[in-house]
This record gives structure tokens, C-alpha cells and sequence, in this order.
């Protein structure tokens, strides 16, 4: 009897071990996990494409780990081969980016002393991750930004650009300075016009510069312009050297301030310092006949483009500085346009606070999204704390594409509008590129393993049967003779 259960624990045992046994027919291979490394610069973005010389460009950087451990690197920045300076980035987790600043001072980037428009040099602006050891992928370590920066030299320039600060109540003085960066030794005369808002200025004082005065010559001269504190205007003001044949040719150089202006606040509000069409910087007369009385250098506003000229005017405002709300979806980017589905597909996105205060804010990640319906087709929300003004910051979505159809989707990310936003419109951004849904291939089945399964489970079927077979003649009785 005991024989009998024996025998029938091993039967009932053996439909487990054929499953086990036809489950591990199927040969499957597990790599052994690797490291890997890899630093990429994914964004170099100027602030702004065009600085006056001296001026700080600031520049950011956006480097990412996309290998699959911590790593330490540094990045260096460059304007054409040059480097302007270089950040230690630590302890970046795998998948992580992190957001460089770098100012570079563009006082060193003086060209030649004439103010032609190809004496404007504009520089290629350049990112470069060091190489780390075990690094294989290293084309993206390096990258140039879309967007180059100008500095435009020789100018003739209101300082300070920009005033505003409401403890400059009426009754109180403010000077500015009327100030070349032109670098030549052959300035004989300069000369401008100037005009303000009477309302909040009062124009009372001219005084002269380093320029042109009696401590280059003698024969220097200085006749301000008059005050029209009813119309806001300053007449012509002029300095200039009497001219005198030379055997020498007297020179004067720049740069240096031509004069300076005080002014008296008579009201609250704003007022632009803007300099005439006749802003000139005359050279010497010609030493021999015909004296022609000056040359013109190209310091004129009307001969470049008024965005940023060569001649630069001033800007006042005494009332509280208002504090301005405005965020911004810079852009949207899947890391795959065509994908299958119930594949991942990474979204970055880049959003930017144009405002004036540091802002807390949500960002929400949509796959087809219906402005009606808020809730509907979300791939994933964020509350981001304290991004200052005037920085941006890069975000990383994951959208699980199981049990979505095949298609195609446009992805959209959005900051909802914050408190005292009023220009929205910028708040909502879609992908440039859809995704491309398609269906999940099936693999096809294995023949050969069927074909072991199928053999192994008939040889099961005729084992068991003899097993069986042979139990139940032993428990039979031999039959009597």
C-alpha cells in the first residue's frame, strides 16, 4: 500500500515538472547590467543676440547625464575658440540635467576705431563637457548655440542707460553723462542735440567733458546748448578745437565723456533721454586747401538699425518698479517620434520666467490636448518652487503609451496662468514634431521550441501511461490456475 501512494505522489508530481521543464526550453539571455557613460550639452542659449561693448552677455547651459551612473564633469563655454570660463558640475544622478549660467564681459572684445557697421563682430557661442573616463559617445559633448552675439562698438551713448528708482523725488538732482567709447586719436569736434519729458526733468546744468578741453589744447572751446524746459529740449551743444595747420597734427583720443547734464525732478513718472539726428564726432580738417571743415564719422542714428544703433539713449522713472508676472513654455520635445505602443516616450520641456519676481508654479504635460476638457489626456504634472526672474528651467516627462491606440499625437505642455498673470498667452506651448503611434508587433512563435514542447509532453503521456500500466499490475492478483 505504501508503495501505491508512493508511486502516485510521483504521477501527481509530474505535470509540474513538465511545465517547468518545456518553460526553460526557451533559452533566454540576460546581459549583465554595464555602466555606462555619457554627457551631453543639450541647450546653449544667449540671453540676448546683440551687447554693447563692456556689457556682460549671459549665457545658458543645459548639460545632461544620459549614461547610467553619478558622474563629475566640467563645462567650459567659448565665444568662437575662446574660453570665457569654465563650471565644475558635481554629483549629476544618471537621467538628470542640471542649468549653468555664465556671464562673459565683452570689454575686452574692442575691434577698430571706426564706427562702420563690419566693425559690429559677432561670435559663435560655444559649450564643451569634458570627456569622462569610460566615455564612448562624446559628439554630444559639444555644442554650438543657433543664436550668435554682436558687440557693437563705438558708440555715442546717454549713461547711465537706465534709471528707475522712486527715491528720485522731485526737488532732487540727476546727472548724466554723454559718453563716446570711440577709440581714435584724430577727434577734432563732437556736437548733439538732446530731449527729455519737462514733466518730470528740468534740465539745468552743462558741464564739459574730458574730450575736447583746455587741458588737450588751448584752443579748445565748449558752447552748451540751451534749456527749452517747455518743450523738453537741449539746443546744440558743441566742443571743438580751433583749427590751426599743423606740422603736427594735434589729436585727441577716446574714449571719454563729451559733457555732463544735470537735471532737476520736477515730477513723477517717466521720461526717455534721447539723443538728436546731428550726434556727430567730427575729425580734424584737412591740412591743405580746400579745408573742408569736418569729416563725419558713421555715429549717426540714422545709419543703423534703430534697435540697437550706434547711438544709445538714456531712461528715467521715478515711480514704484512694477512687479510683472509672466510665464513662459520656451518649448516642447519628445525623445521619439515614432514609437510603438506600450513604449515610454521621454517630453522635456523648457519653461521660462519672464517676470520680474521669483514664481512658483505647475506645469501639466497633455497628449492631444482639448482646452475644453483640463482634466482629460494628461501625461503627468509638476509644481516647480522659486524660479527667478528672468531664468528658465528644463522638466522631464515620461508618457506610458499602453492601452492608447495607434495614431498620431501632439504633445502640449502648460503652465496654467499664475496670480497677477496677465499675458497668458505664452502659458501653452504644443510639440513642433507628433508622436507616431503604431501597433505592437507580434513576435511569431517559436516552431522549434513547439516542436521540443510537443515531444517532450507526448513522451510525458506514454511515461505516465506505463506508469500507470505497471501500478495496476501490480495490484492485481495473478490470476489462479
Amino acid at each position: 500500500m505504501a508503495t501505491t501512494k508512493k508511486n502516485t505522489f510521483w504521477i501527481l508530481l509530474l505535470p509540474l515538472f513538465l511545465s517547468l521543464f518545456s518553460t526553460n526550453l526557451q533559452v533566454i539571455d540576460i546581459a549583465a547590467g554595464q555602466e555606462t557613460h555619457d554627457i551631453a550639452v543639450v541647450r546653449v542659449a544667449p540671453s540676448r543676440t546683440a551687447v554693447r561693448l563692456g556689457e556682460l552677455a549671459n549665457i545658458t547651459v543645459v548639460a545632461e547625464n544620459q549614461g547610467t551612473v553619478t558622474e563629475d564633469f566640467t563645462v567650459t563655454l567659448y565665444y568662437d575658440d575662446t574660453i570665457i570660463d569654465s563650471k565644475a558640475v558635481t554629483t549629476l544622478a544618471a537621467g538628470s540635467n542640471t542649468t549653468l549660467v555664465f556671464s562673459w564681459d565683452t570689454t575686452d572684445r574692442r575691434e577698430e576705431i571706426y564706427a562702420l557697421d563690419e566693425k559690429d563682430k559677432t561670435y559663435s557661442i560655444k559649450a564643451a563637457a569634458g570627456v569622462i573616463e569610460g566615455e564612448v559617445d562624446i559628439e554630444d559633448n559639444v555644442l554650438i548655440s543657433s543664436s550668435q552675439i554682436t558687440v557693437v562698438s563705438q558708440y555715442l551713448a546717454v549713461l547711465p542707460e537706465s534709471t528707475v528708482d522712486p527715491a528720485l523725488v522731485p526737488g532732487m538732482n540727476y546727472v548724466v553723462s554723454v559718453y563716446t567709447d570711440y577709440n581714435g586719436t584724430d577727434i577734432w569736434s563732437w556736437q548733439f542735440t538732446l530731449f527729455y519729458n519737462p514733466n518730470v526733468l528740468e534740465g539745468i546744468e552743462i558741464s564739459n567733458g574730458e574730450l575736447i578741453n583746455t587741458a588737450k589744447h588751448t584752443s579748445a572751446q565748449f558752447n552748451p546748448g540751451q534749456f527749452n524746459n517747455t518743450e523738453g529740449s537741449l539746443g546744440l551743444t558743441v566742443a571743438f578745437f580751433y583749427y590751426q595747420k599743423p606740422d603736427v597734427p594735434f589729436t585727441t583720443s577716446g574714449p571719454g565723456t563729451l559733457c555732463s547734464i544735470t537735471f532737476r525732478v520736477v515730477g513723477t513718472g517717466e521720461s526717455n533721454i534721447t539723443l538728436g539726428g546731428d550726434n556727430t564726432l567730427l575729425t580734424r580738417p584737412l591740412p591743405t586747401p580746400p579745408y573742408d571743415p569736418i569729416i563725419y564719422h558713421i555715429i549717426d542714428s540714422y545709419n543703423f538699425v534703430p534697435s540697437f544703433g550706434h547711438v544709445l539713449d538714456g531712461y528715467f522713472k521715478n515711480t514704484e518698479v512694477q512687479v510683472v508676472h509672466d510665464m513662459v513654455v520656451i518649448s516642447v520635445t519628445p525623445s521619439s517620434t515614432s514609437v510603438q505602443e506600450g513604449e515610454i516616450v521621454d517630453i522635456t520641456v523648457v519653461v521660462g520666467n519672464q517676470g520680474t519676481v521669483t514664481e512658483t508654479f505647475d506645469v501639466r504635460v497633455h497628449y492631444d490636448y482639448k482646452p475644453g476638457f483640463p482634466n482629460v489626456n494628461v501625461v503627468g504634472e509638476v509644481t516647480f518652487q522659486s524660479l527667478a526672474a528672468g531664468a528658465d528651467k528644463t522638466l522631464s516627462f515620461s508618457w506610458n503609451t499602453t492601452d492608447r491606440v495607434s495614431g498620431e499625437y501632439t504633445i502640449t505642455a502648460i503652465v496654467p496662468q499664475i496670480s497677477g498673470e496677465t499675458d497668458s498667452s505664452n502659458n501653452i506651448k504644443a510639440s513642433t514634431e507628433k508622436v507616431i503611434l503604431t501597433e505592437q508587433e507580434v513576435t511569431p512563435l517559436p516552431i522549434l521550441e513547439i516542436m521540443i514542447v510537443a515531444v517532450v509532453i507526448v513522451i510525458a503521456i506514454i511515461l505516465t501511461i506505463w506508469i500507470i500500466r505497471r501500478q495496476r499490475a501490480k495490484e492485481s492478483p495473478p490470476e489462479e490456475a
